[in-house]
């Protein structure tokens, strides 16, 4: 139960009824009498009740009517009928459509969660691939100290070698030079010896030279440098072995000394990386080494193997006359490797370092 309050006519300005009207929440019945002496003791024991109709009825006296009046006010009528819910037809029962409280036109389009499609397989195509899916390769990071048969080095013959002035000069690729040097180079001195570095595993410490990794797999076909990037040599044991046996034969021929470099580093733990001197965008001289600690560096040059120094990398270094330094550069070129009748050029497209008598760089070509 609660009261509000509203103005009375205004014939009575000083009155201010307020109408108690029985809204109760418990279903049991409350007497009038009790909705009056509920009012009267929230309001004070000096309020004088008087009725609505008798207000409008007569003209009382300004005494009779109190600052604050209650009358009880009607509850709200009542409807005779009751309206439910629409109920749902038994299972199974007679379909009536006039009884039946949807409408199927106005019901949304079934969507169907099927959802088995998802498992089944993708037909395979039954035309064969235009290109096979690549291999990955395994690399070989074991020590190559007993790669190819000992010695490792071979000293140039005394008597000197007329049969290499006759082999044309390298002229494939643009020389590139290692500063201080220019292109073109001045005639060396008599006597001087220089080498070429042709790598196995690992990347020369030079700028734009070609890169190596050994193949763990023998079976695997091994692969020359891609003629675009001229990034990496892929070898293979086999290919190593049949390569170095090439070079003995090229020794008694033309005179040049052989060195098999196994690298001084563990492959799976260490590497170190130098910097560089670049001028006019050319491969400068390493500089310094930084400290090593560093993780395996063993898969390729384009993954970070390539900045260390010549000491750390599986390489072999071809010794000769320095006045021939480019016909012995031809020779390494034409070599062929021929698994299984076919003919793969391994050095074809390759850069290789040229170094002096210090082991300083000289060009790359």
């Amino acid at each position: 139960m609660f009261r509000t309050r509203s103005q009375l006519p205004t014939a009575f300005p000083a009155a201010r009824p307020i109408y108690v009207k029985k809204y109760s929440l418990y279903d049991e019945e409350t007497s009038q009498r009790d909705l009056l002496r509920i009012a009267h003791s929230a309001s004070g024991h000096d309020t004088l009740w008087i009725k609505r109709d008798d207000i409008f009825r007569g003209t009382p006296s300004r005494r009779v009517i109190p600052p604050t009046t209650f009358e009880l006010a009607p509850g709200p009528p009542r409807s005779n009928t009751k309206r439910s819910p629409p109920q749902l037809t038994e299972w199974n029962a007679d379909i009536h459509t006039d009884d039946d409280p949807f409408n199927l036109d106005e019901l949304e389009e079934f969507k169907s969660t099927d959802l088995s499609f998802l498992m089944l397989k993708r037909p395979h195509s039954e035309e064969p691939a235009d290109t096979p899916p690549l291999k990955r390769r395994k690399l070989d990071v074991a020590s190559l100290r007993d790669m190819i048969p000992q010695p490792h080095v071979m000293p140039s013959p005394m008597a000197p070698s007329t049969k290499t002035k006759s082999v044309p000069a390298y002229s494939k690729s643009k020389p590139i030079p290692i500063p201080p040097h220019t292109i073109p180079l001045p005639a060396p001195p008599p006597y001087s010896r220089r080498s070429w570095v042709i790598p196995v595993r690992g990347a020369l410490p030079w700028r734009h030279a070609t890169s190596a990794v050994l193949l763990l797999d023998s079976t695997d076909p091994p692969d020359p440098p891609d003629p675009k990037t001229h990034e990496e040599i892929a070898w293979t044991a086999p290919a190593l072995r049949e390569f170095w046996s090439f070079l003995l034969s090229v020794r008694d021929l033309h005179a040049v000394g052989l060195s098999f470099n196994v690298s001084s580093q563990d492959w799976s733990y260490s590497s170190s990386q130098p910097t560089y001197t670049e001028i006019s965008g050319m491969g400068g001289q390493p500089q310094s080494v930084s400290s090593a600690a560093a993780p395996s560096v063993v898969s390729s040059a384009r993954q970070g193997i390539g900045t260390m120094p010549l000491s750390f990398l599986d390489h072999i270094k071809v010794y000769h006359d320095a006045a021939h330094s480019m016909s012995i550069r031809t020779i390494l070129d034409v070599w062929p490797f021929e698994p299984g009748g076919r003919k793969i050029r391994l050095l074809k497209g390759a850069r290789l370092v040229l170094l002096d008598e210090r082991s300083k760089g000289v060009l790359i070509s």
